[in-house]
């Protein structure tokens, strides 16, 4: 006797950007599109939105500082939208500060295309998935700097790609008395302790122990 017929396995559609970026998601939450796949995050603490705002204040007046030295038009944007190299129909990536030098207006992408700069603020529960786009981040060919602030301690992580275009084996990890965060891709030298002021947080303890590798 024959074995019944089994129908074929159908794996669910994969939502391109496109249908992302129109889809009627939940409001309240951060989407990304991973894979062809919409996932949610909760709203960050405001500790959190803090950084985030005290920082795009700050990279604004350096740039605007700058803008007006070079005749340039770089800006800081926050919650960008950054679409990746691998598979970039089916991916897109939100960062939490992103600076960038491209012209806007109503006929640009809803994305930035040319970041020289991204920020990721880690938050509690999901430091994981927030340092796996790291390497995203790195294969962006504009991309120069990538910063990770901490909310849970005063510390910053900066991943600066060399002159030959590779990124170091590990960040310069920036925690303790005097650290000063300097941004080269917006002119930006800022005690680290000035961004975390009043926010009840304290130094890391043991900041070299705990610095992870690079992308490269």
């Amino acid at each position: 006797m024959a074995a019944p017929a089994r129908s074929p396995r159908h794996d669910p559609p994969r939502m391109t950007v496109a249908e992302f970026l129109a889809a009627p998601l939940a409001p309240g939450r951060r989407w990304e599109l991973i894979d062809g796949a919409p996932v949610s995050q909760a709203s960050p603490h405001q500790v959190h939105g803090r950084l985030q705002s005290r920082l795009a204040r700050a990279l604004g007046q350096a740039l605007d500082r700058r803008n007006a030295r070079d005749g340039t038009r770089c800006e800081p944007v926050t919650e960008a939208g950054i679409r990746t190299r691998l598979d970039p129909e089916h991916n897109y990536r939100v960062a939490d500060l992103a600076v960038t030098c491209e012209e806007t207006g109503p006929t640009a992408p809803p994305w930035v295309e040319a970041p020289v700069l991204i920020v990721e603020i880690l938050s509690p529960g999901q430091e994981r998935e927030q340092r796996a786009k790291l390497h995203l981040f790195a294969a962006l060919p504009t991309v120069r700097e990538i910063l990770f602030l901490d909310s849970r301690a005063v510390r910053a992580e900066l991943h600066r790609r060399a002159p030959d275009g590779g990124w170091p084996p590990a960040p310069a990890v920036l925690a303790g008395e005097g650290a000063v965060l300097r941004l080269e891709t917006a002119g930006l030298d800022l005690p680290l302790a000035r961004l975390y002021e009043g926010l009840g947080l304290e130094p890391d303890s043991d900041p070299e122990t705990a610095a992870p590798t690079g992308p490269g």
